[in-house]
Formats: structure tokens, C-alpha cells, sequence
């Protein structure tokens, strides 16, 4: 399970490291893609095609399905295992989240797949998600019982 945040360095050659934290859960390739908040979502393989199982299976005459389609896919990268645990972005993908060479990233766990963002941008996240008189009412739709 990936969880946490932490902070990593986008290289001057696209790149940049998986912490050891999150090695442990990586027993696969990876995949990375555009995600919905200006960030990229990173998953193991099992995870990817788990969730490209269930958007193919959405009715493709729906407009909304193909745009989810379009975005999940069209912009999926492999990354196979590698010893040195270093992604490579694409230029397409750096573009889109808003890193730069040589800038701090943060990777967030999010259960089973994690996020990548901009400094700048996760900050504006935090902001939003420590808004405590928001939090009280922007959940409580949610099934959270235990």
C-alpha cells in the first residue's frame, strides 16, 4: 500500500527516483498518466489494467466514456522495473503537470497507486484540503463507516 508524502527531484534527463518507502510494493512494471488535478498518477501494472478493464467495458457511444478513454490511455506510458527505481518523464507528461527540470516534486500514496506533483501545485492541494470548515461538510456524503 503506498501512503505518505515525499519529496523528489526531477532531473535534468526527465527523471526522478521512487523512494525506498514505496519500492517494497512495486513488484512489476509501472505505468504513468495524466491525472484529473494537473498531476500524474502512477500505477503498478495489475492496478492499470485492472482499471483499463473497467473503462473499456464502458459503453463506447457515450461521449463522456471515450474523453475518459482518450485521457487514461492516450496519454499512458510503460515503464518497465529497472534496477536504478528512476522514471523517465515524457516531455507531453512534464508539460501537462507543470514540472520543470531540476524542481522538487511530491509523490502522495494513494492506496494502491500513487500521485506526482509540482511543488506549487501540491501546495495549493494542501491549502484546500486543510480548509477545516470545508472538510466538515465536503465528505459527508461519503460512506466512511467502519
Amino acid at each position: 500500500m503506498f501512503y505518505g508524502q515525499h519529496t523528489t527531484q526531477v532531473s535534468a534527463s526527465k527523471t526522478f527516483s521512487l523512494p525506498e518507502d514505496f519500492l517494497s510494493d512495486i513488484n512489476d512494471d509501472l505505468f504513468i498518466t495524466q491525472g484529473f488535478d494537473r498531476n500524474l498518477i502512477i500505477m503498478p501494472e495489475n492496478v492499470f489494467v485492472e482499471l483499463y478493464q473497467r473503462v473499456t467495458s464502458m459503453n463506447m457511444a457515450d461521449p463522456l466514456a471515450r474523453l475518459l478513454l482518450r485521457l487514461f490511455l492516450g496519454n499512458a506510458t510503460l515503464i518497465p522495473r529497472n534496477s536504478s527505481h528512476e522514471v523517465t518523464l515524457s516531455e507531453q507528461l512534464l508539460k501537462y503537470a507543470e514540472l520543470l527540470c531540476g524542481d522538487m516534486a511530491i509523490l502522495v500514496g494513494q492506496g494502491d497507486h500513487l500521485e506526482l506533483w509540482a511543488q506549487g501545485h501540491w501546495e495549493e492541494q494542501k491549502v484546500d484540503l486543510l480548509d477545516v470548515s470545508k472538510n466538515a461538510y465536503r465528505f459527508s456524503s461519503l460512506n466512511l463507516s467502519v
